[in-house]
This record gives C-alpha cells, sequence and structure tokens, in this order.
C-alpha cells in the first residue's frame, strides 16, 4: 500500500514551492549583476536606494556601455 508521502501530489508540491523562492533568486541575480558591472566600470548606483526605485536617466548612465555607445568609423 503506498502511502500518500509516495504519491505524485508531493512531488507536485515540491515543484510548484519553487515559485515561493522565485523573488529571492530574482533580487540575488539583480544584486550579482549591479555588482560585476560596477566593479567593470567603476560605476554605483545612488546608495540605499532600490534600483527599481532609480530614475531612467540614473539606470541609463549605470549600464550604458561606452564600448557600444560610440559607433567606429571603418577603417578606424
Amino acid at each position: 500500500m503506498r502511502s500518500a508521502s509516495g504519491s505524485g501530489a508531493n512531488a507536485r508540491d515540491r515543484f510548484f514551492s519553487r515559485a515561493v523562492h522565485h523573488a529571492d533568486e530574482d533580487e540575488l541575480l539583480a544584486r550579482v549583476l549591479i555588482t560585476s558591472w560596477s566593479l567593470a566600470t567603476g560605476r554605483t548606483l545612488r546608495a540605499g536606494v532600490a534600483p527599481q526605485s532609480l530614475t531612467e536617466d540614473e539606470l541609463i548612465s549605470f549600464w550604458a556601455d561606452d564600448q557600444i555607445a560610440t559607433p567606429r568609423r571603418a577603417g578606424a
């Protein structure tokens, strides 16, 4: 006789419980990306302000890639 712990319902619960941790994973990924870009470029975001609260101009100036922003002329 199978018990409830061996049923597919528990496997389904484990699958859907992953969504609970999804927000934490997004926050961790955002921190890793922001920290990596800060180290690579020397730019920082305003301290004490959540990234989603920053202005569009602040985000553009932080994430802009100087190599992409400046078009190169052929033969240069």
